[in-house]
């Protein structure tokens, strides 16, 4: 177990510096683009759908109804 720990802590002293300089000098803008996050992709609603779901939420007439 003090192995371990020791290795963690040792890992965290050299990871925090590593991950400052990273984030300073932009270096994740060199990586290519298949290592990105992919991003979420919009959901494309049926034609019947489009016109009453704005923004994930129903839409709802000025009364408070729905319609």
């Amino acid at each position: 177990m003090a192995i371990f720990l020791g290795y963690f802590i040792w890992g965290l002293i050299l990871a925090v510096p590593v991950a400052w300089l990273a984030w300073r000098f932009r270096l994740l803008r060199l990586l290519p683009r298949w290592r990105w996050p992919r991003s979420r992709r919009s959901v494309r609603l049926p034609a019947q759908l489009r016109p009453i779901v704005v923004r994930g939420r129903p839409w709802r007439d000025a009364a408070g109804g729905r319609e």
